[in-house]
């Protein structure tokens, strides 16, 4: 019986010692394995090739072609600059104007310069906020179509647009040299400058999506600011702005005050993307709108048409 108990003992101990020792094993090669997961992994490589979009996405917008900027018909838009700037002047003063321009050749100046406007260029960012839509932004600096407050020769306030104040600034032009030189045409006919348009910062609030191997759309709505920093120093460099005025005038045909609509800016396009780059091709439209203008156009302003266009995008998620 002694013998028997002491058996028992020793297998019960033979037991225990076998079982700590296996599990002090165990959890050694557990810790060890642990150690060298966390000190062998892997660095997050950059996957050109497949894979989900990132969080992040940044771009390169630029306008496709060039677009002309108004009709080719100086002396029908120098007659409705001076219409709406010179309500004093009879019928005959007015088609004897711009008659004499177009003789003397002093509206030619026109011809060569701001014909088309430039192709603007814009950069954006936009971060994933919901369910796979991104939003951000885009800002560049672009050449903007806008209605301008302004003063009449008389003295009396009107919206023009600032084609009709460029157009204007020909007829002070005309007008000063006209008077100076004693109606002696080709000593001026080459002297007129004809500015190019206001550029101000466009800016667009953008909205994009991914749906399903790589393709997406997108989509922006902004307007354009610091317009009216840009047409102060353009105002002052006008011929009205300079003083250079007849005495016989009753002031400059069209002074300009401030941007009474700045335009605003829309678009909306598909996108693809291949591993981290990003492509994309959308329509825009730059439009001028405002509860007023159809009453400014009734008062005698153009009528300014939307610019639209193509536009590329060049991109890359990360």
């Amino acid at each position: 019986m002694k013998r028997l108990r002491a058996s028992v003992r020793a297998t019960a101990l033979a037991w225990v010692l076998a079982l700590t020792a296996a599990s002090s094993l165990h959890a050694q090669q557990l810790d060890e394995s642990l150690m060298d997961n966390t000190g062998d992994a892997a660095p997050r490589n950059w996957n050109w090739t497949s894979g989900e979009a990132g969080t992040w996405c940044v771009w390169i917008d630029f306008d496709l072609g060039t677009l002309e900027q108004f009709e080719d018909n100086t002396e029908n838009h120098i007659l409705r600059a001076a219409t709406l700037g010179h309500p004093e002047w009879s019928n005959n003063t007015l088609t004897g104007t711009v008659n004499q321009m177009s003789s003397s050749g002093f509206s030619n100046a026109v011809g060569w310069q701001g014909w088309y406007v430039p192709n603007a260029i814009r950069i954006g960012a936009s971060r994933k906020v919901w369910k796979g839509i991104s939003a951000g932004i885009q800002v560049g600096r672009a050449w903007s179509p806008a209605y301008i407050e302004c003063t009449r020769a008389d003295g009396e306030t009107t919206v023009a647009s600032w084609n009709q104040v460029r157009f204007a600034d020909l007829v002070d032009q005309y007008v000063y040299y006209d008077d100076l030189y004693n109606g002696n045409s080709w000593q001026f006919s080459n002297n007129g400058t004809f500015t190019e348009g206001i550029a101000g910062w466009r800016m667009e609030l953008v909205v994009q999506q991914e749906l399903a191997h790589g393709l997406g759309w997108t989509a922006s709505l902004g307007t354009t600011l610091g317009l009216n920093g840009e047409l102060e120093s353009r105002s002052a460099a006008l011929f009205g702005g300079q003083g250079l005025t007849p005495n016989s005038e009753l002031g400059p045909t069209l002074t300009p005050v401030s941007v009474a609509a700045a335009p605003h800016a829309a678009s909306v396009g598909a996108t693809y993307r291949i591993g981290a780059i990003v492509t994309g091709l959308s329509w825009s439209s730059v439009f001028v709108g405002g509860g007023d203008k159809n009453d400014w156009v009734a008062a005698g302003a153009d009528a300014i048409a939307p610019l639209n266009q193509m536009r590329l995008r060049l991109g890359m998620s990360f």
